[in-house]
């Protein structure tokens, strides 16, 4: 329990990181009027930001089923494979939440910190891109 709340702790701190990172590449490598190409340079570094860490999450899950099966760690329409994982985080990171695919044990925490920091990320993310337009109606 305590081992996945390191993991988790840092998954959350990496997160963070990598998209504070990306907001400030871009906000230094863009221009200061509004130009379409850098909004679409805005987008897809936001979108890949968010894939990133989404495959970080999907990777912690996955390596901690495959290195404890006996634990039961995660239930329902679940094959294993790293892409049930990867659609998994995608629905926590979203807090999209289908529950086809649920987590049971010390993943719950996880589970419910990357939905709490991709609701705040995808937050920053809206508020970054609003910022640009607004900005630039001057």
């Amino acid at each position: 329990m305590i081992w996945s709340i390191i993991f988790t702790v840092i998954l959350v701190a990496l997160s963070l990181k990598i998209h504070g990172l990306t907001l400030n590449y871009l906000s230094q490598n863009t221009a200061k009027k509004f130009i379409y190409k850098d909004f679409v340079k805005i987008s897809a570094c936001l979108i890949g930001s968010h894939l990133v860490q989404i495959i970080l999450f999907a990777f912690y899950y996955f390596m901690s089923y495959q290195t404890n099966p006996d634990q039961n760690l995660f239930g329902g329409n679940l094959s294993g494979n790293f892409l049930d994982f990867f659609y998994y985080s995608i629905n926590c990171y979203t807090t999209l939440g289908t529950g086809d695919i649920f987590a049971n044990g010390p993943m719950r925490i996880a589970t419910g910190l990357e939905a709490l920091i991709g609701l705040v990320l995808i937050a920053w993310t809206a508020t970054f891109k609003l910022s640009y337009l607004f900005k630039n109606k001057n």
